[in-house]
């Protein structure tokens, strides 16, 4: 049997928001690779039906660039393993700013994490693995909030970050959807986390995304496309 549950968009930005907060790193900093301030593990704590599986931590490095902008990693590792500096870990190549990673680390985050297996927790965990590739941005280095969740036409929209330019200026890729609340859709042992967004961060688009998961692992794949483009948008 299928079940579709839907979500108010207010319950996913109230998330995001105390997320983005607790992952703003302090202003001054080293201007290279460093262990960062910010508590990775204070940001999972804002999503009540995660929780870290035993044995595990979250750990995470900071970069800065001295010009204000920055990135960080989380990882995830043994909780009794130590936490060395950048510079005495390898470094991921092929990857934006080669991050380093602990030996020990896990390859993806999300294999540390356990749930209550609702269907909020897939939105849950959706958005703690933006959350956390998102961790310790800056100017250049932003990129998910400059994501605005949708639960209607942004067109139709009264308040809030609106597409520019009138809609018939607009490339819609595919049909307007029916439905543009944030879905959880469970099939099985599928689960499929659904969501769209609207960013004015060039090309300007509205995006679906879609995430599927195995029931028991938070683990998902991730799939994105836009719906919809528009002629204006900015940089930074």
């Amino acid at each position: 049997m299928t079940t579709t549950t839907t979500f108010p968009i207010t319950d996913l930005q109230r998330l995001r928001t105390r997320a983005a907060k607790l992952a703003q790193p302090p202003a001054d900093g080293p201007k290279r690779w460093s262990k960062g301030v910010a508590d990775p593990m204070k940001i999972l704590a804002v999503f009540k039906p995660l929780w870290i599986r035993d044995g595990h931590i979250l750990r995470a490095y900071q970069f800065r660039d001295g010009m204000g902008n920055g990135n960080g990693v989380v990882w995830a590792m043994p909780v009794d393993a130590d936490f060395p500096e950048p510079d005495e870990c390898p470094r991921v190549e092929g990857v934006f700013l080669e991050p380093p990673k602990p030996p020990v680390a896990l390859d993806d985050v999300m294999k540390a994490i356990d749930g209550d297996g609702s269907p909020w927790s897939y939105v849950c965990a959706s958005l703690l693995a933006r959350e956390l590739a998102e961790f310790g941005a800056m100017w250049h280095g932003c990129g998910w909030s400059e994501h605005a969740i949708l639960g209607e036409n942004p067109f139709n929209a009264k308040e809030g970050d609106t597409p520019t330019f009138d809609p018939a200026a607009w490339q819609w890729n595919e049909s307007e959807p029916k439905e543009w609340k944030p879905e959880v859709t469970e099939d099985g042992n599928n689960v499929t986390v659904t969501f769209y967004t609207y960013s004015g961060l060039m090309p300007e688009g509205i995006r679906r995304h879609t995430d599927t998961f195995r029931k028991g692992s938070y683990c998902f794949k991730s799939r994105r496309k836009d719906i919809a483009t528009g002629p204006g948008g900015y940089v930074f």
